[in-house]
């Protein structure tokens, strides 16, 4: 642990607040409250560095000693950090991936959009939009943008590899193959574009460079993928929502991203390690412990059907796409359910909060709204098939494992 005592005061339980709760199953804290949530991501006695935690709780002497390149690989992560660590190693990200950077890279995306709804329409039905399209162009955008010649299959499987070992640390097979991936990641980042301008003097600066870009490569890549096909899912699960994309009216499209990023959000929850003995919100928290944040207003085993916060801040408006919540009733043509909060413009969690807000929110909410208007233009007439959501088993993660649709022809 790298933090003190927090000297700020923890807050109190509050009427209707949802206060932790020991999960004996996940062995940890649950915060579902929204508003603890907030508190939570926002709060000094809450550390960032779950990896280090989880590797001293699940991974032996042994195995630690073994992967050592492996787990010091990702604890160089930056959002495995706190201030003012956290800050000085995320601002030169951010300035690269700043509004304007990526407002210019619509064009590129629209390209790489048209290039998947190509090879979707050329796949026999039903057709699979998750690999070819979801996938396609998320891994594509990823490439593009951190300057690496590696096609979406293999960084899709990088970013899983990834996930499974963070997942189930205490086995040996998934540390084995994510080893492997670790030295793939780095043979291709040697000569990644991101690279330049990024301290590389020395081996610990080249050691932290490759890994920050690493993990701007997987955080890319599952969640935003789960995001286009959600997104798809529920446009064309709705033939008046559908219409009104094909209309493209006014903040009809950015607006409909932001309902289904509350209503089905790409991670559901963050990890977080009590810093020092507290008690928060009634509760009695120990040093060491592993508390898991929901980003959506409820456990771990629930439903995803996000419970809004009665008082929040307003929301913060995209700056690439100008979109908030506010309108996504408007651009559901009321067939869509959109949470009253939601429409009033309050804000959500999905992206996270605080100093570790998502750095690449901007540009997942751009793919989404670009893969809505191109299908839209394109194929006109497309449908889901029949049973066309399979959903991929995950606590944290709200995926697709597949969807299926039929385009109906191209216009």
């Amino acid at each position: 642990m790298t933090r003190t005592a927090a000297q700020v005061p923890a807050p109190s339980p509050a009427d209707g607040v949802r206060a932790p709760e020991w999960d004996e199953g996940l062995d940890c804290w649950v915060v579902a409250d929204p508003r603890l949530a907030q508190q939570v991501l926002n709060h000094p006695g809450f550390a960032s560095g779950t990896f280090e935690r989880s590797f001293q709780l699940y991974m032996t002497d042994a195995a630690r000693a073994e992967y050592r390149e492996l787990t010091e690989f990702l604890r160089l992560w930056f959002v495995q950090a706190d201030a003012p660590e956290h800050m000085a190693l995320r601002r030169p990200v951010q300035r690269m991936l700043s509004a304007s950077y990526v407002r210019s890279l619509a064009p590129r995306i629209e390209e790489i959009t048209d290039e998947c709804l190509t090879e979707l329409a050329a796949a026999d039905l039903p057709q699979d939009l998750v690999p070819a399209v979801a996938e396609g162009i998320s891994g594509k955008v990823m490439a593009h943008v951190v300057g690496v010649d590696v096609d979406p299959p293999v960084l899709h499987r990088w970013s899983r590899t990834l996930s499974l070992f963070i997942g189930a640390m205490y086995r040996r097979d998934h540390a084995l193959a994510a080893h492997q991936v670790m030295e793939e990641m780095a043979e291709a980042l040697a000569g990644a574009r991101a690279m330049e301008g990024f301290p590389t003097d020395t081996p610990e600066d080249r050691a932290r460079t490759t890994a920050t870009w690493a993990m701007c490569l997987f955080g890319g890549l599952e969640t935003t993928a789960s995001l286009l096909g959600s997104t798809v899912l529920t446009a064309l699960g709705d033939p008046g929502l559908w219409e009104t994309v094909k209309r493209d009216e006014p903040g009809a499209v950015t607006d409909l991203v932001e309902s289904v990023l509350v209503r089905k959000p790409p991670l559901r929850h963050l990890g977080r390690v009590v810093a020092h003995d507290q008690e928060f919100a009634g509760a009695r928290l120990s040093e060491g412990d592993l508390v898991l944040v929901s980003l959506t207003g409820q456990g771990p085993l629930d439903e995803v059907e996000p419970v809004e916060p009665e008082s929040v801040p307003p929301a913060a408006v995209c700056p690439v796409t100008g979109a908030t919540a506010s309108a996504a009733a408007g651009a559901a043509g009321g067939t869509a359910a959109i949470p009253a909060a939601l429409a009033e413009g309050e804000r959500n969690l999905v992206f996270g909060h605080g100093p570790h807000y998502c750095v690449g929110a901007p540009l997942a909410r751009l793919e989404a709204a670009v893969l809505l208007r191109r299908l839209a233009a394109r194929f006109p007439h497309a449908r889901l098939s029949d049973e066309a959501a399979v959903w991929g088993p995950n606590l944290s993660y709200v995926g697709l494992d597949h969807l299926y649709v039929d385009l109906g022809g191209e216009v």
